[in-house]
């Protein structure tokens, strides 16, 4: 496997190797020591530079997941250097917790734990007259290689860790939709991502800038490409079909994801690798755990308890999602949840606010039932967020009829939270996950949205002095 390696790039002079001289045989080597050591199934996708720039070299994909990168440098370049400096390098540590660099001859293993190398020797194995690798070189590299190949795709099954894996990703993604916007405004040639931000522009916000656009399409398409596989189940997403797994009740996520087969364009190629990282995230989830992790009935099972610790309260007196996209920010961009004041309100004070506007509806107002009564009551949160106080009126109202299980309680679903209970945000990325908590929040309860219903919770700029209607 190793003599046949050398041997292949033994057929360009050392001199007049590049970089990319030894593509052909890096690959060919990688795909020899799957089928030597296994594990079944992987598959070595090589990503050109000029197709992709900024992805990996390779990556090695198994099933839904991404086994680990791979990138290498021309024969001799410093490879420690590299790896603590270059921000490529630290980039894919960050997407990763299995990379491999090369270049050609050393070896390096990159894990979150440790650093391993081997090396099949100097580059004047590649000049003179062709002699075998050294036996013990040749195992500690075939030994390197094996423990490489036997790292497993994470399945992630915490919403944390889901979290800062959309992230990491979403900050590249940003990073090439801004770069894609700016190459389309200047050709004059217009496409469809700068038509999306233009209509943008005339529909939620004026002031839309073109990198506060990159920065909501981004953070809305991971959240939107998880909707979609929350939607689909044991089948997987991907690019020609993710529209058809959100629903038609929120028009403008399904517009935004419904961009995604254009990707497959040239126009794109700076960041539809990834979207394909994106893919292979969610595809790849433990949903099951997923699921779990995100229930509100762990919330309702602990109401009340007091914690002693960080950890605790995250356990004990939480709205999953909140915490799903706090945790997201403070790894995606802290400095824009301070500058937009993207923050929580505890449950507790949510908790207090929320009842008490229910008891004062009682009390001073007359009204019996409350946030209950569908033909006097209507709410407004004007500044919904991911709609955390939204759902504390809904578990009120739930409260005051009996529970979800209630013979009236189809009825109040239908009649009075489906069309009383409203909510304006101006961030997009809150306002997806608005739609997707309080979607969560009926089904598990027994009451999951039909075709063609939704809440009312639209996207607008409410200190906005003129703002233009439209449904999304």
């Amino acid at each position: 496997m190793l003599d046949t390696y050398l041997a292949a790039l033994r057929r360009t002079p050392l001199d007049q190797q590049t970089e990319m001289t030894g593509r052909a045989a890096l690959q060919s080597l990688l795909e020899a020591a799957i089928a030597a050591f296994g594990p079944a199934g992987v598959v070595v996708v090589h990503e050109p530079k000029r197709v992709a720039e900024g992805a990996p070299d390779y990556k090695l994909v198994q099933a839904a997941g991404i086994l680990g990168y791979v990138e290498n440098k021309s024969v001799g370049h410093d490879l420690d250097k590299l790896i603590r400096r270059d921000p490529q390098i630290i980039k894919y540590r960050k997407l990763t917790p299995n990379l491999l660099v090369t270049d050609y001859l050393r070896f390096v293993l990159v894990t979150p734990t440790e650093t391993v190398e081997a090396s099949l020797g100097s580059p004047s194995l590649l000049e003179g007259k062709p002699h075998p690798v050294r036996p013990e070189r040749a195992a500690e590299v075939e030994a390197l290689l094996k423990r490489f190949l036997s790292a497993s795709p994470v399945g992630i099954g915490r919403a944390r860790d889901l979290a800062e894996a959309l992230a990491v990703r979403a900050q590249l993604l940003r990073d090439g939709l801004a770069a894609t916007l700016v190459a389309q405004t200047e050709s004059k040639r217009g496409g469809r991502l700068l038509g999306l931000y233009e209509a943008f522009r005339a529909q939620v916000s004026h002031d839309l800038t073109t990198p506060e656009f990159a920065d909501a399409f981004a953070q809305t398409l991971v959240y939107g490409l998880f909707l979609a596989k929350l939607n689909a189940g044991d089948a997987s997403v991907t690019l020609e079909n993710a529209h058809l797994h959100i629903p038609a009740s929120v028009p403008l996520l399904r517009e935004l994801v419904d961009f995604l087969p254009e990707v497959d364009r040239a126009e794109y190629a700076a960041f539809k690798w990834v979207v394909s990282e994106v893919l292979s995230v969610i595809n790849g989830l433990a949903l099951p755990a997923i699921h779990e992790d995100l229930a509100f009935r762990n919330r309702r099972a602990t109401r009340g308890s007091s914690a002693r610790s960080e950890e605790e309260w995250r356990l004990f007196s939480r709205d999953p999602f909140i915490y799903f996209y706090e945790d997201f920010l403070a790894r995606y961009d802290a400095g824009t949840r301070k500058g937009r004041g993207v923050y929580y309100t505890p449950p507790p004070i949510v908790n207090f606010i929320v009842r008490a506007v229910h008891d004062t509806l009682k009390e001073v107002f007359g009204i019996a039932d409350g946030l209950a009564d569908r033909k006097r009551v209507t709410v407004l949160d004007f500044a919904a967020g991911t709609g955390t106080f939204l759902v504390e009126v809904l578990e009120r109202i739930f409260e005051e009829i009996g529970g979800p299980a209630a013979g009236k309680a189809p009825l109040i679903v239908r009649e009075h939270m489906l069309r009383n209970i409203f909510g304006f945000e101006y961030l997009v990325a809150p306002y997806t996950i608005a739609h997707l908590k309080l979607a969560s929040y009926l089904r598990e309860l027994g009451h999951p949205l039909g075709e063609g219903e939704r809440f009312q919770v639209y996207l607008t700029n409410t200190v906005e002095p003129i703002a233009p209607v439209r449904n999304l």
